[in-house]
């Protein structure tokens, strides 16, 4: 570090040099590195030989060897992570100190420790933050005095490797940048007196208290603030499956500001104030340490296994903490996913207390502003259940009338969410969630069962105006987990892999957000059909119910869908349902991604296709639930599970399927036959420029099954492809098109062996994966594969020299085959391989008319299309079709196969040498 720190009175300025960890061993022990008076001699003879002249750097070289030891040292107790972070900061105090009694700086400083190390909260990576304060400088001398001790001190430990974040200042300059600048504020509060004049910094902390005293609403205004606008940019919610544990909703910022709070309104740290009784109880005291330690558990952990300061719990480190901490696998669930649901568990009761202490100080300022107690509005004295509410407005918040007989009755707590789905402005008085939250072990079975709280529940789900924001806090309060048990064991649980975003109750929430949109007609553009079904059901709750039963499966040690129908069809009858409803609630949780599959994974141009899937569904009823829950659960899962191509693959499953059930075989054969004969017609009608006699000769070349399958303005766009390329006389040619952060590839070429895998191998050398392939030949032979390409993480592809490269690739692909296969390796930042899929092969002879669809599923990986279609080509099959599912690490194609002659496969020993063949393949990146 070349420029000297920051002047006299000049604001904080933070230098991130970083860690660095020296490779080789210590030059000292371990012994006397932790030995304090050994360590002292050796610091003071570094220093002696730095200002003889005789070595450069080695005060830094020794607090560098000194670093790891600390930390190990910190960790080395089994202790929890608080107490952890306590000891690196009363170890970081020993260096700062003995290094201080070696400057030349006696009482003429105060040395202050700020922020979280002012608070003896240090994880191992942890910045350091230091308050140099001063006399105003009087003599010219001064200056130079000063920048002669704040060179010693921070020059040292930069040379050490920390990150060191400072500010000088005298105590008036201190306290006037405090009242511009709310971080120093905020860092302010924690300030501790390290070595130095105890008299400056006296006068600071007596400055700084007049600032806090007259400031409170404007820094709890500030505090709210921040903690909005961190929440947005982390996603708005704590249940997301690769947490920030620092910053995230319900993490350590979030306990921070807590305290915080407390301690700049009541000017002392909680439990060590006389008002405490009032503000926080002694269980909700408990309960913000219990969080507040796993959360620093945690985090120490994370720092040590990662060697740098990293706060993001990644699903590769997840395990390895989870053992640190001494989780074990559970019947059903594995360590890792017990330490998941444990850290969301934690960060909903800081979100409880959170809400708790920010209501219970509104109530204080509230009392100085005296006004007559709010009327209960007339559309919260009755509700579903006999008998008037146990209810009031108190402060303006939703509270219990009497909280002894809430506790005493259980079917109050829904009275109260039943409210509140009527009045969301009216907030929950934190004193009922406390309440509820405390009793919630009296929801008996015998209250599941009273009809009066189903009647109630039904109201919550189908007649709020914001759904999920009261079913969220009955999560939180752990009232809707103790009533559907079921649900109740999903709640913090992660799908463990790249597939989902959110815990497995967030997705559920977030899918009926999406159906209490669609049922207000708020997505009828973008979801006719959805909207349509939903305005006309005669029992919106069924839906309702099927989404929030619908990842039921998950608690059951026997996963089959037979046992998750069983269950829901019990929750779903005691919850006041028909028994024929019940059993449609059931058979759609335990089959709802029958249809995703399908859409997905299946030619829907064959009847076949469509008629097996019609009769894997068996009702029109049972095909309506099945859209809804699809819609709902593809516009939530993955970052981009949802757009144009997947709405029209369901849009035509579920119309072709309608059509079979309204009108059988017949019918559909004429659906699909129309559904041609239209996409025929438009695409002449778009061949602007093209004489009658070209349109007739190109249409003619083209098969039912192409119009039946791809969209007329990407056969539009084939058309001019090949009418250049034949103009041309070229033998193969490419288009390459950016469209919505994708890239289409449409390859015009002679058809031949193998070249379905050719192109997938460029593809994959050009580091993309392959999201939708769709290869069809036409009747004089030439090949049209359509490509829709994305990127590994699914990231937006705007490079015009990556599209150029592409094209190259693709061209020279499409015109023979290459002399060597593809490099393919694995891009920076690529995760799939943290995780292992079982390979399987799954042939299926009757599932088309005319091939034989064989399904693959493996470990995603750079190439695998290609590897798959080239071992396919190695036995002499060729690939009639094929459709990719990618289900985060997850990879399922299905492929169309014939024999050289177009002929269906059904030959047992071609099978299994085909079967045999594509496990070797996918066995070899499986992760296993």
């Amino acid at each position: 570090m070349n420029s000297h720190p920051a002047q006299a009175t000049i604001t904080c300025r933070s230098f991130n040099a970083g860690f660095y960890v020296t490779s080789q061993s210590p030059s000292k022990t371990k012994a006397a590195l932790l030995d304090a008076a050994a360590f002292a001699d050796a610091l003071k003879s570094a220093v002696d030989a730095e200002r003889a002249g005789q070595r450069h750097g080695a005060v830094g070289k020794l607090l560098r060897e000194r670093m790891p030891v600390l930390r190990a040292d910190g960790l080395g107790h089994s202790d929890h992570g608080d107490k952890v972070a306590a000891r690196i900061a009363r170890s970081m105090d020993a260096i700062i100190k003995a290094l201080y009694k070696l400057s030349p700086a006696g009482d003429a400083i105060a040395l202050c420790a700020i922020g979280g190390y002012g608070r003896r909260e240090l994880a191992p990576f942890s910045d350091i933050d230091l308050l140099f304060l001063h006399r105003p400088t009087q003599k010219s001398g001064d200056d130079a005095a000063l920048r002669a001790v704040t060179d010693f001190m921070l020059y040292a430990l930069w040379d050490s490797g920390l990150k060191i974040g400072h500010g000088v200042h005298t105590p008036k300059t201190a306290i006037d940048f405090a009242k511009q600048d709310m971080i120093a504020r905020t860092a302010y509060l924690d300030t501790r007196l390290l070595c130095g004049s105890k008299k400056l910094f006296n006068d600071f902390h007596s400055s700084y208290d007049r600032l806090r005293w007259g400031t409170k609403s404007q820094f709890v205004a500030a505090k709210l603030k921040e903690q909005d606008e961190r929440h947005a940019a982390a996603g708005e919610t704590r249940y997301l499956v690769e947490p920030d544990i620092k910053e995230g909703k319900g993490a350590l910022r979030d306990v921070q500001t807590i305290r915080w709070l407390y301690k700049y309104v009541y000017g002392g740290a909680i439990g060590e104030h006389k008002a405490i009784d009032k503000i926080m109880d002694a269980s909700e005291r408990r309960a913000l340490q219990k969080a507040e330690r796993f959360l620093w558990s945690v985090r120490v952990q994370l720092h040590d296994l990662r060697g740098r300061a990293d706060e993001r719990l990644t699903f590769d480190v997840q395990p390895e903490i989870a053992a640190r901490l001494n989780y074990a696998d559970r019947k059903n669930i594995s360590a890792a996913e017990r330490l998941m649901k444990h850290y969301f568990l934690n960060t909903v009761e800081v979100g409880r207390l959170t809400r708790i202490l920010f209501a219970k100080l509104e109530e204080e300022r509230a009392k100085r502003r005296p006004r007559l107690p709010a009327l209960l509005p007339k559309e919260l004295q009755s509700d579903e259940a006999p008998g008037k509410p146990n209810l009031r407005i108190r402060g303006g918040r939703l509270d219990f009338a009497s909280a002894a007989r809430a506790r005493k009755t259980p079917r109050d707590f829904f009275r109260l969410f039943r409210a509140f789905s009527k009045k969301p402005k009216i907030d929950f008085h934190p004193d009922a969630l406390a309440v509820i939250a405390e009793q919630t072990p009296k929801v008996t079975s015998d209250v599941r069962k009273d009809a009066s709280v189903a009647a109630l529940f039904e109201g919550i789900l189908t007649k709020s105006s914001d759904t999920v924001r009261v079913l969220r806090v009955m999560t939180e309060t752990g009232l809707l987990g103790k009533y559907i048990p079921a649900y109740g064991s999903i709640v913090g649980r992660i799908d463990y892999g790249l597939y989902r975003r959110f815990t497995l109750d967030e997705h559920v929430l977030r899918s009926i957000a999406v159906l209490a949109r669609i049922r207000r007609g708020q997505l009828k553009d973008d979801h006719p059909i959805a909207t349509k079904i939903i305005k006309n059901a005669e029992t919106p709750l069924l839906y309702f119910l099927a989404m929030l039963l619908r990842e039921s499966i998950w608690t059951l040690s026997d996963k089959s869908a037979l046992q998750c129908e069983k269950l829901v069809q019990r929750i779903a009858r005691r919850l006041g349902l028909s028994a024929e409803d019940a059993v449609l609630v059931g058979w759609g949780a335990a089959n709802h991604l029958l249809m995703v599959r399908t859409a997905e994974r299946r030619d829907l141009t064959e009847a076949r296709a469509i008629e097996n899937f019609a009769k894997s569904v068996g009702s029109r009823a049972r095909l309506d639930l099945m859209l809804v829950l699809s819609v709902c659960h593809l516009r939530i899962v993955g970052w981009q599970s949802w757009d144009e191509v997947i709405r029209g693959q369901l849009t035509e499953l579920y119309e072709a399927s309608a059509a079979w059930f309204d009108g059988g075989d017949a019918a559909l054969r004429d659906r699909l036959e129309a559904r041609a004969a239209a996409a025929r017609a438009q695409t002449k009608a778009q061949l602007a420029g093209w004489s009658e006699a070209e349109k007739e000769d190109f249409l003619s070349r083209l098969t039912d099954t192409m119009f039946r399958s791809i969209d007329p303005d990407i056969i539009v766009r084939f058309a001019h492809l090949a009418q250049a390329a034949q103009t041309d006389r070229a033998d193969a040619a490419v288009t390459v098109t950016p469209r919505d952060g994708d890239i289409e590839a449409i390859i015009y070429a002679d058809d031949r062996p193998g070249l379905l895998a050719d192109i997938a191998g460029a593809v994959a050398a050009s580091g993309l994966s392959v999201r939708i392939v769709q290869a069809l030949t036409t009747a004089d032979g030439k090949a049209l594969d359509i490509f829709a390409l994305q990127s590994p993480d699914g990231a937006p592809l705007e490079d015009l020299n990556l599209t150029r490269r592409l094209h190259s690739a693709l061209l020279l692909a499409a015109r023979k085959a290459p002399a060597k296969p593809p490099s393919l390796r694995r891009r920076l930042g690529d995760r799939r391989s943290i995780f292992s899929v079982a390979p399987a092969v799954r042939i299926e002879i009757d599932a088309s008319r005319d091939a034989t669809v064989v399904e693959t599923e493996g470990l995603d990986r750079p190439g695998l299309l290609f590897e798959l279609a080239a071992a396919l080509a190695e036995m002499d099959v060729s690939i009639v079709s094929a459709h990719i599912a990618t289900y985060g690490e997850r990879a399922v194609d299905a492929f169309y196969l014939c024999d050289r002659k177009r002929r269906k496969i059904t030959d047992a020993a071609a099978l299994k040498k085909i079967e045999k063949k594509l496990l070797s393949v996918l066995s070899s990146g499986s992760g296993q």
